[in-house]
């Protein structure tokens, strides 16, 4: 479901796999959408490449509601389901991630997110980002370019100097809750003034922006090397599962691939995803079957499942109905609308 008005044509999506800027920047456009899946969700938010794992059980919704401006893309994005996220915004940009959680249960890559985190991440560049299994996250991307003149001429600071090694940038409570505010405002204000955007508007976010970023709270702690050591793992789990996935590795299989102890896995895959390596290593293989089924290729539900190593296809239809609230033939028949 989307709602659109816009000033002028709007951007045009990247092809999935090549997020590009956006060839035609808007005045002014405000879009709503909803999904029941999470691969569609993540495609509902414009010009980012991006793809979702589902982790925690239950049916999926999701909704982004997204404010297009010439120098910024202001979006809030909502979802039920814990999701693992593989995400990079257009080039050319700087994107600023603000949970709207309360209780911290986020993490962007080896970095556990306090509820008072702001992330920070080069437009282009691929990050992981671990939700809480019901979240909220305001985001906002700008123009590099212009958000360094913004910078320049109100601030007389230099934007790579502000940037540099601020990955994760911790907020006292109030200014986090009234940074969140001022984003809700925003949206209400774009979306109720139709197709006359405030003058002010861009300023507003360049200047929430910049006050981030002048900060002294920086959390610029570098990682220790065991959460990146985890992180890491995990990571090389899901490529080598994507990789070969007719072949599921055992337990102690992946041991021996990673050179590591069942206890050693069990803590990593816990710590990091909040599951067992083997519901973990499950669920990547349950959403590569989704994301094939709602490609509807005519292909047999049972090709695909034994294509992803499962060979139990009553077994297979209880997981699958677990994780995801509904039968494999329902995930299909949904594609077709």
């Amino acid at each position: 479901m989307k709602s659109v008005f816009t000033s002028s044509p709007p951007c045009q999506s990247s092809p999935q796999g090549a997020a590009t800027p956006p060839a035609v920047l808007p005045l002014l456009r405000v879009t709503h959408t909803r999904a029941h899946d999470a691969d569609e969700h993540a495609q509902n938010l414009s010009q980012w490449d991006q793809r979702y794992d589902q982790l925690s059980s239950g049916n999926f919704e999701g909704c982004v509601t997204e404010l297009w401006l010439p120098h910024t893309q202001v979006f809030v994005e909502r979802a039920n389901r814990q999701l693992r996220q593989t995400c990079a915004a257009w080039p050319e940009s700087v994107w600023f991630g603000i949970p709207a959680a309360e209780d911290g249960q986020m993490a962007m890559g080896s970095r556990q997110l306090s509820s008072n985190s702001v992330c920070i991440r080069d437009g282009g560049a691929e990050f992981d980002l671990m939700t809480a299994p019901d979240f909220d996250l305001y985001g906002v991307v700008v123009n590099r370019a212009a958000f360094a003149q913004y910078v320049e001429a109100n601030a007389r600071q230099d934007l790579e100097r502000l940037l540099r090694q601020r990955d994760v940038v911790a907020l006292a409570p109030l200014h986090k809750a009234n940074l969140c505010a001022s984003l809700a405002g925003i949206l209400t204000d774009a979306t109720a003034c139709g197709e006359e955007a405030p003058a002010d508007l861009q300023g507003r976010i360049f200047s929430l922006m910049l006050r981030i970023l002048e900060q002294k709270q920086g959390d610029t702690a570098t990682p220790r090397r065991s959460q990146l050591t985890r992180q890491q793992t995990v990571t090389r789990i899901r490529a080598y599962l994507l990789e070969n996935p007719a072949q599921p590795p055992s337990i102690p299989d992946l041991c021996e691939r990673l050179h590591v102890s069942r206890r050693a896995l069990q803590n990593c895959v816990e710590e990091v995803t909040g599951l067992s390596p083997l519901a973990f290593m499950r669920s990547v293989r349950l959403n590569a079957v989704r994301r094939e089924l709602r490609e509807d290729r005519g292909e047999p539900i049972s090709s695909i499942a034994y294509a992803w190593g499962f060979s139990h296809l009553s077994q297979f239809a209880r997981d699958y109905r677990q994780l995801f609230g509904e039968l494999p033939s329902e995930s299909r028949h949904h594609s077709a609308f």
